[in-house]
């Protein structure tokens, strides 16, 4: 956990370091919808979200996840992101947010209501001028306590307006 926090930290001061990071400029929206699988609690989550660049070096993405599990029901989150670009094309970004959440844990016990704290690592490659296809890895930590972290695993596509 220590190496990921690391990871996006030096990620996050690269970034700022440059004088142009970014393959979303400021003002430009996307749409998406997403799928995918929150180990630790064996639940698939399925969602939609939307990606606004507030400068050309930061986005924001708040979104909302169905998850598909007894005794669950959705993940709200907000994620800021800070793109890296590698080629015209292509994205990394790390991620940082947080989150509400009601995830059953994976021994199929209720938690409830849960806050969260999100960090992790994504790509976002261009398919054309408006699609691109979108891979992320978040590890969110809930609290209070007695509720279990998640480890996500996600795939989406979205729309450049």
């Amino acid at each position: 956990m220590k190496r990921l926090i690391t990871l996006v930290m030096a990620l996050c001061l690269y970034a700022l370091s440059m004088s142009s990071v970014s393959a979303q400029e400021s003002g430009d929206f996307k749409f998406g919808f997403r799928g995918g699988y929150y180990f630790r609690t064996n639940a698939f989550g399925v969602g939609v979200y939307g990606t606004y660049g507030l400068a050309n070096w930061l986005n924001i993405e708040p979104g909302v996840n169905m998850i598909l599990k007894k005794h669950c029901s959705v993940d709200v989150y907000c994620d800021f992101q800070v793109p890296l670009e590698i080629a015209t094309y292509w994205t990394v970004y790390p991620i940082v947010g947080v989150s509400v959440n009601d995830i059953t844990s994976h021994k199929g016990t209720v938690d409830g209501w849960a806050g969260g704290l999100n960090l992790g690592l994504g790509t976002r490659y261009e398919l054309n001028s408006r699609w691109s296809a979108n891979l992320q890895v978040k590890w969110m930590g809930r609290f209070p306590r007695q509720h279990q972290s998640a480890v996500i695993a996600a795939v989406g596509i979205d729309y450049n307006f």
